[in-house]
């Protein structure tokens, strides 16, 4: 496929970086922002720690907490980030310990940031966020240029559920999305030098970053291409020495009391979870006007998470590499295998951990300098999108108050 030279004036891959540069500042913008007209000007409001949520004393009197009594996942990750290695008790204020614990890429990152002085971990974890964010602007933004589009559309990667989630409260689900997009670019454009890198990184973002990985050897050894096989296998290793010593390290929760280390969903059995939840969205309990709008907004987010899918599938045959069309198969499985109809609930769950397919569908890789199938892509995250609002609206409405 032709890769396109330059671009009014810009060699390819600075206006990918002007682009890039643009998000990054626009994400800052916009979280000083919501920090300033709904949480007092303090930037831990970000983490959104819930009201009956513990935190270690020396974080308590910094802490701003959100009127939610369970708050979100940030909170927990924010919590390994002054403390990675877990020599405090730590622990003992996660929900889940040891699969919070597992997600270690963006914490130490900020932690080693900071110089591990805790006073700048906070702001440094807010920075790592961007900086995933820049990245994965700049990468989609490769991807598309490697297949003969504008850079500009490298700024989509903000319509993620998963990039939206992470810039509202803090999660991890963003860095793996920035790392599908290196990875896809790395493919297209045929640069393997720093391929191993990409894959080791998104197994510890998260235990469902194997995916680039898994997809990578499967590619491989279709080729039969055993050499590089192992090499991309061995990818997981360091996520793997780093889950022994979370197991050696990080007390479990007491039986009952907390999640699980493995969440339920991830046992392997067939089901439809989530048809049984678009068909049946949550209820709310509201008025009859707006109890039907709620769960038609719910409907809608499901209907285009499944709509993702079956695009993915469809598309299939004009995904130009392996492993490629192997990260798509692998992640409508694993959405397959999510069967409890609880997962479901709500995208700022279920659309962080599919975040590669969203961003995949939008590079619409294969298709060439065509519109159409980008905004398709582009379409379905902003139905899922739609739905994310409703959850967002009060610090959106706070901020245009202030302003």
């Amino acid at each position: 496929m032709k890769v396109v030279k330059e671009f009014r004036g810009f060699d390819p891959r600075s206006a990918s970086l002007v682009w890039a540069l643009a998000g990054f500042l626009l994400v800052l913008g916009w979280q000083f922002l919501t920090v300033h007209a709904n949480y007092g000007g303090n930037w831990t409001g970000l983490f959104f720690t819930g009201a009956s949520v513990p935190v270690p004393d020396a974080l308590a009197s910094t802490t701003y907490r959100v009127q939610s009594a369970k708050g979100y996942d940030g909170q927990y990750y924010r919590l390994i980030a002054h403390d990675p290695f877990f020599h405090e008790n730590t622990a003992a204020y996660l929900d889940a310990p040891r699969l919070r614990a597992r997600r270690i890429l963006i914490p130490i990152l900020a932690w080693v940031l900071a110089g591990g002085r805790q006073g700048l971990i906070d702001g440094a974890y807010v920075l790592v966020v961007a900086s995933f964010i820049l990245g994965g602007i700049y990468w989609l933004a490769c991807t598309m240029v490697q297949q003969g589009r504008h850079a500009a559309w490298g700024f989509l990667f903000l319509v993620v559920p998963a990039t939206l989630v992470s810039i509202d409260r803090m999660t991890v689900d963003v860095a793996l999305g920035a790392l599908t997009a290196l990875f896809a670019f790395q493919l297209l454009a045929h640069r393997e030098r720093w391929l191993w890198f990409t894959l080791a990184s998104a197994v510890l973002v998260r235990e469902t970053g194997v995916m680039l990985p898994a997809a990578a050897v499967l590619a491989a050894l279709l080729r039969r291409d055993f050499r590089r096989a192992v090499l991309w296998a061995s990818a997981a290793l360091p996520a793997l020495a780093w889950y022994l010593y979370v197991q050696y390290n990080v007390a479990l929760a007491p039986v009952g009391a907390r999640m699980a280390a493995i969440p339920r969903w991830v046992v392997p059995h067939l089901g439809l979870g989530i048809v049984e939840r678009a068909l049946d969205p949550p209820k709310y309990g509201l008025s009859a006007q707006l109890e039907t709008i709620a769960r038609g907004i719910d409907g809608i987010a499901l209907a285009a998470t499944v709509a993702a899918a079956v695009m993915s599938m469809v598309r299939l045959r004009k995904t130009p590499t392996a492993a490629l069309r192997a990260v798509l198969c692998i992640q409508v499985f694993f959405m397959i295998f999510m069967t409890n109809k609880l997962f479901w609930n709500t995208p700022f769950g279920y659309s962080r951990p599919i975040a590669p397919l969203f961003v995949l569908l939008i590079a619409a890789a294969g298709m060439g300098p065509n519109f159409g199938a980008v905004m398709r892509g582009v379409l379905l995250c902003m139905l899922v999108d739609l739905r994310l609002f409703t959850e967002i609206k009060a610090e959106v409405l706070g901020v245009l108050h202030w302003l």
